[in-house]
């Protein structure tokens, strides 16, 4: 009947009754809105967190600051190790899944009066996560609150911060035009500061691996934090003290530093020949230094026994004393000085020629053979007497004999029997282990051969060896 169709369309307790059943239907639609319409198809995903940072049921889920989803329930669970963590289940719009396995979510804070969402960074992985999978903790991570950095600001921390704030204005106060000047002056600082920061920006100079040892480092002296305060607290006992003596002491010690360096930068290289003589000296007593340990007992006993005998001593100290002025009158004599300078002349013009002639001595032993023989010939008997004043030397007068003159050496060999007439040795220089010569002995020490002469130093090395002065022998050195 459309009559009775159209009066039903037209009562109006229908009316009303369809009014409000799609009044209650938009109501229940918007409330549920923030966490998913009912009857469309969500990407649902539990993501694991350590901590959920008070995000609730309810909470926006963000991707590229796209809103992707809802935070459905957040519910208390444990991890493997039986560790307490929170568990994100999430409703994610259809058109975002599959997500990468490396993907991230990320707690942040939304606004300043502490809401938050959870951000989602997408991965580049192969691999995806299915339907209700379990993201795990190691692939989320939360943002510091802005009431945690707060947090560190406790009440003797925000009175330290205002008191320095006071001590800083109070030593501006009154500087205005200097640090006006300051400003100034930082604009080259600030030109320069470019290429500085173009290095420190470069790979090569690594400053994120040092600044991650810079954070290893802090963190190895946060257990002697204590420590560290105490030496603040000392440094403040210090500087308080050097404040009762600042003006005029120094005040005065700052302003003469700069003309203090400037006359050790003149007078620098004069004091160098000083600084290496000085070098010098301190390398000589090295040794004696480090005997120390074995001689200090030996002079402490030195002076404890010192300390005994020397009141004992009567005037021996103004006698000393007497000495020293007269030997600083006897230094001071022209006479002196000029005496002195001769002997030291004298000491460097035989340095040459007894740096030469030393080892004839000390090493060959010949000075003290010489006098031993010279000494044996004079007291050495023989029939009638001593043989050096007694027997005659005999020179034979043999033609181009060794004893006769002659142009050239005589170099005939020796004969048999009578009178053996040898060729010519001799060895008129002998090496005796002086600078530059051959480190041996040579005189007394020269094969003798009746057959060939032998001139000058013999062949080869024949040794340090000499008899020592001791020892007698007839024959003597040759």
């Amino acid at each position: 009947n459309p009559r009775r169709r159209q009066n039903a369309l037209t009562n109006p307790v229908m009316i009303g009754a369809l009014t409000v059943l799609v009044t209650i239907v938009a109501v229940v639609l918007a409330f549920q809105a923030n966490t998913g319409l009912p009857f469309v198809p969500r990407y649902d995903l539990h993501v694991d967190v350590t901590d959920a940072s008070e995000l609730t049921r309810g909470g926006e889920v963000h991707m590229g600051g796209v809103l992707v989803g809802a935070v459905t329930s957040v519910t208390a669970a444990r991890d493997r190790a039986g560790q307490p963590i929170a568990v994100l289940n999430v409703e994610l719009d259809k058109s975002i899944e599959p997500l990468s396995v490396d993907t991230h979510f990320t707690i942040r804070l939304k606004d300043a009066i502490g809401e938050k969402y959870l951000a989602i960074t997408p991965g580049h992985s192969k691999r995806t996560w299915p339907q209700g999978a379990t993201v795990p903790t190691s692939d989320t991570s939360a943002e510091t609150d802005l009431d945690q950095v707060l947090s560190m600001f406790t009440p003797p921390t925000r009175k330290g911060i205002t008191d320095a704030t006071e001590s800083f204005a109070d030593a501006l106060a009154g500087r205005g035009a200097d640090v006006n000047n300051a400003i100034g002056a930082f604009v080259p600082l600030v030109d320069r500061l470019g290429p500085v920061m173009r290095n420190l920006s470069s790979p090569h100079t690594r400053l994120g691996q040092f600044v991650h040892e810079l954070g290893e480092f802090t963190g190895a002296l946060a257990p002697v934090a204590a420590r560290q305060a105490a030496l603040f607290d000392n440094l403040d006992a210090t500087f308080g003290s050097l404040a009762t003596v600042a003006d005029p002491y120094l005040e005065r010690w700052i302003a003469q530093t700069p003309p203090t360096l400037e006359t050790v930068i003149e007078d620098g290289p004069r004091e160098r020949a000083f600084i290496r003589d000085a070098t010098g000296l301190l390398a000589s007593l090295r040794p004696g230094v480090a005997t120390l340990r074995t001689s200090a007992p030996l002079l402490a006993s030195a002076f404890v026994a010192g300390t005994r005998t020397l009141p004992a001593s009567g005037s021996l100290d103004e006698r000393l004393v007497g000495l020293s002025h007269t030997l600083a009158d006897y230094g001071a004599d022209p006479t002196v000085t000029q005496g002195l300078a001769r002997l030291t002349l004298t000491a460097d013009r035989l340095t040459p020629p007894l740096t030469f002639l030393t080892p004839a001595q000390t090493t060959c032993n010949y000075v003290s053979l010489f006098l031993r023989n010279v000494s044996s010939a004079l007291s050495d008997p023989v029939g009638t007497g001593t043989a050096l004043r007694l027997v005659i030397v005999a020179i034979d007068d043999v033609a181009g004999g060794e004893a006769v003159p002659s142009q050239r050496p005589y170099l005939t060999p020796g004969t048999a029997g009578g009178d053996n007439h040898a060729p010519l040795h001799v060895d008129p220089y002998p090496n005796t282990d002086a600078p530059g010569e051959t480190a041996e002995c040579s005189a007394g020490n020269e094969p003798f051969s009746p057959a060939h002469a032998v001139i000058g130093n013999p062949a080869g090395n024949v040794g340090l060896h000499t008899q020592s002065s001791g020892s007698k022998s007839s024959g003597g050195v040759r």
